[in-house]
């Protein structure tokens, strides 16, 4: 009996004690630090590069610059949670409208901000359990709804690396539209993988590379002419390839644009192959770290689609830099029943703009840029990778 009264003694403090701590965790959510100004300095510099990134993206602030007014990060809500060393940090809720009740404080926010909204979560909120086991930026299902969360700690609060905020944004809005659509999914086999087309991968990237690095507008329309003619050989042989490497230049390709665009904006360490923090190559560099056994991460995933996704965003730069056509981004998407990608806008601007160097034949191209050299490599590659 003794016994039995001790354990109900001791259960009873444990409960006590356990709400105490859930009591004092929603008192303290409700009561303490509830202005931005008194938030944790890491939790207040998170809060301001997402609201950064909110105005960037913002037509009233004139965000044209960035990405065209149909895509409004404003209109986006995100869940923001700091790491911790072993358990869960401060959770915030940006732009979503929390619902009222003893889990959520509405922080006060300064001037510049006061049209986005920001909760704070109480630590024991039952939403904000799932993020604990976060380890990378992803959609997660927060009150019912599907919802970004970004992960912030004391060493970085840059909303950095593949899957960042800005970056999936974008990339969601365009895979939402492309999905709209009956677009073939990429087929099983190896079609794109055959010699040839692996070889005319190599002979665009030298191309891309000139484009990139073309010092006068003359010069650039010169390359641009090349790298459709290449292209446009290839989309006739492989069709298939075609289909699916467009709809990853397009949802991919202008997702990563917007990233490197926001990247520089907020000084993020970028490159177009981000294999290790400040290593910029340029494409050809990186075929042949393919080919040659030296590409640090899955050969097959960039054969299938990464690739694709950095062609995309190169594109879309020559596109901007150069000022080829003026409302590019709002012409990329999807166009009554088809997708129109940045290539389609390069290739428009070829037509008007290029003529004079569209006389070229594909094999004066190959012979320019060492097609052969290209074609060993890509023969190393398939062998490599069990492919004769």
């Amino acid at each position: 009996m003794n016994v039995m009264k001790k354990f109900l003694n001791v259960l009873l403090i444990l409960v006590g004690a356990a709400l105490i701590v859930f009591c004092g965790d929603l008192v303290s959510n409700k009561l303490i630090n509830v202005s931005y100004y008194s938030l944790d300095a890491d939790d207040k510099a998170a809060i301001d590069e997402l609201c950064s990134l909110t105005k960037q993206f913002d037509v009233r602030y004139g965000s044209d610059m960035v990405w065209n007014e149909d895509y409004n990060l404003r209109d986006y809500a995100c869940v923001i949670t700091k790491r911790g060393e072993f358990i869960k940090g401060s959770t915030y809720a940006v732009n979503f409208q929390c619902p009222k009740g003893a889990f959520s404080q509405k922080i006060d926010m300064p001037a510049e901000y006061d049209d986005i909204s920001v909760y704070r979560l109480a630590y024991f909120t039952p939403e904000t359990f799932a993020l604990a086991d976060m380890e990378k930026n992803g959609f997660v299902d927060f009150y019912g709804k599907k919802v970004y969360a970004a992960l912030f700690d004391a060493r970085t609060v840059s909303y950095n690396g593949a899957g960042s905020l800005e970056e999936e944004y974008v990339k969601a809005t365009f895979e939402d539209a492309v999905d709209s659509l009956d677009v073939p999914q990429r087929a099983s086999g190896h079609f794109e993988k055959e010699l040839d087309n692996v070889a005319l991968m190599g002979l665009e990237y030298r191309i891309l590379d000139d484009m990139l690095s073309a010092q006068s507008k003359e010069q650039l329309k010169e390359y641009i002419a090349e790298y459709v003619i290449v292209r446009d050989a290839q989309d006739e042989k492989y069709p298939e390839f075609k289909a699916v490497r467009e709809q990853t230049e397009l949802c991919g390709g202008c997702s990563q644009f917007v990233f490197y665009t926001l990247s520089g904006m907020i000084d993020h360490n970028i490159t177009y192959f981000n294999k290790e923090e400040a290593d910029s190559i340029n494409f050809y560099s990186a075929y042949y770290y393919l080919c040659t056994g030296r590409y640090n991460s899955d050969v097959e995933e960039f054969l299938d689609k990464s690739g694709d996704e950095y062609v995309g965003a190169a594109l879309c730069r020559i596109i901007d830099d150069n000022e080829l056509r003026r409302d590019w981004e709002s012409t990329v998407g999807v166009s009554g029943d088809k997708i129109v990608t940045p290539y389609d806008v390069l290739h428009k601007y070829c037509d008007r703009s290029c003529s004079k160097y569209k006389d070229k034949t594909l094999d004066e191209i190959k012979t320019i840029y060492n097609y052969e050299e290209s074609l060993g490599m890509a023969r190393a590659l398939l062998r490599e990778i069990g492919i004769d």
